[in-house]
């Protein structure tokens, strides 16, 4: 082991000389230098070494290169005031050898820590290493199931090394081995298009083509700067000052050649957008994914690509109602593209989407689907909630009559319960906003007419009702009636002894609450909470639900009486014991504190006076 390491430092000579000869490191450093890089290489010929040391001797490295090209590149500033020239130097690329060495040996040895594969590959990248095409062929070897791997590959291919074919080669192959890869068809799919966007922005820099009207708002110069990324050389040529391609074999390149290129570049497209849906017919998701990739694209034909995937997920969800809602709301989000939109487009964009929402109707009677289009109506109306739903933000300007869309959202939930596809969401939002646009009467007959019929066991249409009750009570007179008063307590009544109170935990509240004031009532509710209430049947709510009854007695009628209220629960021990108490101890207050924090009991509650 030892002579393994006196021959790599050895093999270190020649660059550690050099940084001397440069002034780059004074001697006492580099001494310093050898001693790390000895000890570094100790540990890496162990007979078992751990990850942590490739790494640490990796960032060793790092920071020393850091520094000497600190330290180089004021050597220079110096040089070039004297009028002289950096020359060539052996450290300039050893250091960045030995850091892929040590990379190599890392990943050779943890071949199946991905992480460690991505490192290496981004370093060699960074440093525009012709290494990196080696080091992303071993990784994909290893790990040929992984999209994210093939899909770093094929981009530094296209981006980097401007090797469209190697990119295009690299995804093929990929999607053959994940076949079922959501992402990797959508890369793919895009690296085309930018592709073809390339070949538009190459046709204009050949000046065979003048701006598309995505830009006639700017001139040609302002464009190539605001695009110059998308001017990719090929075959020797590079751009004059002007942005203008010029071709070292002085060959001319025909505006009908560039056009062929494009439009295979569509077909190539339409061809991957097919072969993805048929590779993955089953996911919604991924074909709005083609459409949302395609709006952050500059693509002259986005739309017929778009009408193309809308056509296929008509074809294939006709039955799925969250496609419907996505194709409706997908008409104002299209007009975002735009820089300006006019009333006209708007309000036209907008009855398209009521149409698309219309027709869905008739395709899918469901409920969902009335909940889906009575979402969207309802965020159309409040102007707070449309600020930050997607694709509303800047149609609300221009719905000049609200009230109209109201009326129609009322419509909609008639239509819901007149064919039988209401639900209890839809029934709940219908009371909602009648009470919203201040008609209480027509809410409260509604939700009777809900809780009588068949919805009667829904608990949270009943605490609707039971407020609308009251509020319409309230508005009466100042004073409640005891008429009232006795009306409200017999339908509190027979609502809460017909319910689990594990369900109808919220109804307990809101009658507790309200006959808090009247003794009378409240007492025969507590009375009815007696006999509906046990540990066995009530479970934690009914417990929880009795520590709050006493809690309020507790507090508003002294000890006394929480006590006589306690020993009229069926059994109250079982309270105690419910919640980890065995034993009758002067910790069971903070026991049940521990439990139920919102309670505020004292010991006499539960226990008989000592």
């Amino acid at each position: 082991m030892a002579d393994v390491v006196q021959y790599r430092l050895e093999r270190m000579i020649p660059e550690l000389d050099d940084l001397e000869k440069r002034g780059l490191f004074s001697k006492p450093e580099i001494r310093e230098i050898v001693k790390k890089r000895r000890d570094f290489e100790y540990r890496l010929k162990r007979p078992h070494p751990i990850k942590e040391d490739y790494l640490r001797y990796i960032e060793y490295e790092k920071q020393l290169e850091a520094l000497r090209k600190l330290r180089k590149k004021e050597i220079v500033r110096r040089l070039k005031e004297n009028n002289r020239k950096w020359p060539f130097s052996l450290c300039d690329k050893t250091s960045i050898g030995r850091i892929q060495y040590i990379y190599g040996k890392l990943v050779s040895k943890y071949k199946g820590d991905l992480n460690l594969w991505f490192q290496y590959a981004e370093y060699c990248r960074e440093q525009e290493s012709r290494h990196t095409r080696q080091v992303l062929g071993e990784a994909l070897s290893f790990h040929p199931n992984v999209p994210g791997l093939w899909i770093y590959a094929a981009a530094w291919e296209f981006e980097h090394n401007l090797n469209a074919s190697a990119a295009r080669a690299l995804m093929l192959s990929g999607i053959r081995a994940c076949p079922k890869s959501e992402i990797l068809w959508i890369e793919y799919f895009r690296m085309e298009l930018t592709f073809v966007n390339k070949l538009r922005a190459r046709k204009i820099a050949l000046g065979l083509d003048k701006i598309s009207s995505l830009h006639e708002e700017e001139d040609d110069k302002t464009w190539r700067e605001e695009n110059s990324d998308l001017f990719m050389p090929l075959n020797g040529e590079k751009l004059d000052d002007e942005g203008t391609v010029e071709n070292e074999n002085n060959e001319l390149e025909t505006n009908a050649d560039v056009i062929a290129i494009r439009e295979l570049g569509y077909k190539m497209a339409y061809a991957i957008l097919n072969k993805a849906i048929d590779a993955i017919p089953s996911s919604l998701r991924f074909r709005q994914l083609f459409v949302e990739m395609l709006d952050s694209l500059e693509v002259e034909k986005a739309t017929i690509l778009e009408d193309e995937i809308c056509r296929t997920m008509l074809n294939d969800f006709s039955n799925d109602e969250c496609c419907w809602d996505w194709l409706a709301r997908r008409h104002l989000t299209k007009l975002q593209r735009g820089k300006q939109i006019g009333k006209e487009k708007a309000v036209a964009g907008l009855n398209k989407t009521i149409q698309v929402y219309e027709d869905a109707l008739k395709s899918v009677p469901s409920a969902k689907m009335y909940g889906y289009y009575a979402k969207f109506l309802q965020d159309l109306i409040d102007l707070d909630k449309s600020e930050s739903v997607d694709g509303l933000h800047f149609i609300r300007k221009f719905v000049s009559n609200i009230e109209e869309v109201m009326t129609n959202l009322l419509k909609l939930y008639e239509r819901a319960a007149c064919s039988g596809c209401s639900n209890e969401d839809l029934a709940e939002q219908h009371v909602s906003f009648l009470l919203k646009v201040g008609d209480v009467d027509a809410a409260r007959k509604l939700a009777t007419k809900f809780c009588t019929g068949e919805f009667s066991k829904v608990v949270k249409l009943w605490a609707l009702r039971m407020s609308l009750e009251i509020k319409s009570a309230m508005m009466k007179s100042e004073t409640m009636s005891k008429a009232d008063l006795h009306y409200l307590f017999e339908l509190f009544k027979k609502t809460l002894m017909g319910m689990p109170v594990s369900d109808a935990r919220d109804l307990w509240d809101m009658a507790m609450e309200f006959f808090s004031s009247q003794r009378d009532y409240f007492d025969r509710i507590l009375d009815m909470l007696g006999q509906v209430i046990s540990v066995g049947s009530g479970g934690r709510e009914g417990a929880t639900l009795a520590c709050t009854a006493l809690d309020w007695v507790l507090q508003n009628r002294g000890v006394q009486c929480a006590r006589e209220m306690y020993n009229r629960l069926e059994d109250p021990m079982q309270l105690v014991q419910f919640i980890g108490v065995q034993e009758r101890h002067s910790r069971i207050p903070q026991l049940l504190l521990r439990h139920f924090s919102h309670c505020r009991l004292e010991l006499l509650v539960f226990l008989d006076p000592l």
